[in-house]
Formats: C-alpha cells, structure tokens, sequence
C-alpha cells in the first residue's frame, strides 16, 4: 500500500473514530479501536499533538529551540504558559506496559524540565505502571483513551 493510500485509510478511520456516539461504543466503533493498532505510531502522536494544540498548547520537538538536548524519539514537548508536558506515543503494538517504560518517561521528563509527561499506546498499562505514573506526574493514555481524546477533540471542532 502507497503512503498515499496509507494517510487516506488514517485519516478515514480517524474520522469514523471522532464519530459522536452519544458516548457509547458501537460495535463499529470497538472494530475501529481495534483498528488503532495498525496506524503508523507517529500518525497517532500527530492526532493527540493536534488535539492538545486545541487546547493551547504549543509543539516543539525536545531538539528544537527552547528544548534543552536531541535526543532521538525523546517525543514532543508542549508548552502553554509555564507548563511543559512531554509527550510520547511509544510501544505502539505492545498490550501491556509495564512500569520500566513509565520511570524511563519520568527521566526523559527531567533531563528536559518538564512538569508533567504524557504516555500513549494502543495497548494498556501495569498496575505497577499506573501507580508511578501517579506519583510522577504521567498521564496515561491507553487505546479506548486515545478514541476519547478524538472524540473530544472532534466535538470540540466548529460545525
């Protein structure tokens, strides 16, 4: 399948995904969160960068000017006011992680002054990866997470 081919296939299904539903998961819409997994990685992170830039956050890759270091996927830094989030969307096809994925994030957090850290995946998180992230700041966004976050960010669209 051509690149082309692949961001029209995306973004159809990120369409069908932002859906309103009245807040019920339709069984074509469970088809789509299952669908989520065969995105490419950085079209998701797109999707959730677009989403929090809704929200007035300003995007800047960790390298770039006003970042400190470059590192490859360090993620993205968003900025509003005083507030640095570090975004990454990694281990796209793995079901759970764990806690190790989560502390790595909160290191990658300090070495780039951020407050908070923002961690998304098609799969779901540990017990164990929940109960740091609490204690570091680090919101978690899971595969039925990133569907709500489209929904959201789709309503929250003009008509």
């Amino acid at each position: 399948m051509g690149k082309q081919q692949s961001g029209e296939l995306s973004t159809n299904l990120i369409d069908r995904l932002s859906a309103r539903t009245g807040g019920l998961l339709t069984a074509a819409a469970a088809d789509d969160l299952l669908a989520i997994c065969e995105l490419a990685q950085e079209e998701v992170e797109r999707v959730v960068i677009e989403a929090y830039r809704s929200q007035g956050y300003q995007p800047a890759a960790p390298g770039a000017p006003g970042a400190s270091g470059a590192e490859p996927d360090a993620g993205t830094l968003l900025t509003k006011g005083t507030q640095r989030l570090l975004l990454q969307c990694k281990y796209w096809r793995t079901r759970k992680i764990a806690e190790m994925q989560v502390r790595e994030l909160y290191g990658m957090m300090a070495a780039h002054n951020a407050n908070a850290g923002i961690l998304v995946t098609s799969g779901g998180f540990t017990l164990e990866a929940s109960r740091f992230a609490g204690y570091g700041s680090i919101q978690l966004i899971d595969g039925p997470r990133v569907l709500a976050l489209l929904r959201h960010n789709q309503a929250a669209l003009p008509a």
